[in-house]
């Protein structure tokens, strides 16, 4: 069964509390897209590595609570054989919903996440990681299209599926596409 190590960082005396929560998936929070824009990028979307988002699970970075006053550090104990990751692309204010339009970048073989774990360093098990679905968001929010893309194991060409239209997708432009949940499997 995944698992996530929580630990909860303690008042004055310095005492931390640990927990192991299960988890369906991960959840990474993208930064926010600058607020402000020059003549020069104008038309830039930002981008950012799928390992700097995994960051929030190194078990150093602390991640504040503000309803609860509390601060928490992750780091993952037992990995899955398919990880799933929604890549939290929008936010909801008082007045409307966002969509978050950065681009993160992130492989298509070989996601290693040993950094990310409490596995030992002489363990067997395999901390590596293919991606074999990519859901994608396209357009505003309420009013956009969902796709996937899906990899076809036995010939290993991607697929791009959107309501009944199936086509083959180049494994380049995956990558770039704006991500909103990911499906890896690991390799053992």
């Amino acid at each position: 069964q995944r698992r996530v190590r929580a630990i909860k960082e303690g008042d004055a005396s310095g005492t931390e509390k640990v927990k192991h929560l299960p988890f369906l998936y991960l959840t990474l929070d993208v930064p926010p897209p600058p607020l402000f824009k020059d003549g020069i990028e104008n038309n830039i979307i930002p981008q950012e590595p799928l390992f700097t988002l995994l960051q929030k699970f190194n078990g150093i970075n602390t991640q504040y609570f503000p309803t609860t006053k509390e601060r928490k550090k992750y780091l993952i104990s037992r990995l899955p054989k398919y990880l799933i990751i929604n890549i939290k692309r929008f936010t909801k204010n008082i007045f409307f919903t966002e969509k978050n339009p950065t681009i993160v970048n992130f492989p298509l073989k070989n996601l290693v996440l040993k950094d990310y774990t409490t596995l030992p360093e002489d363990t067997k098990e395999s901390t590596k990681y293919d991606l074999i679905a990519n859901v994608r968001h396209e357009g505003k929010p309420g009013e956009g299209t969902y796709s996937v893309h899906i990899l076809h194991k036995a010939n290993q060409q991607w697929y791009n599926i959107q309501d009944l239209v199936v086509e083959t997708a180049m494994p380049q432009l995956i990558a770039l596409s704006e991500a909103y949940i990911q499906i890896y499997e690991r390799q053992d």
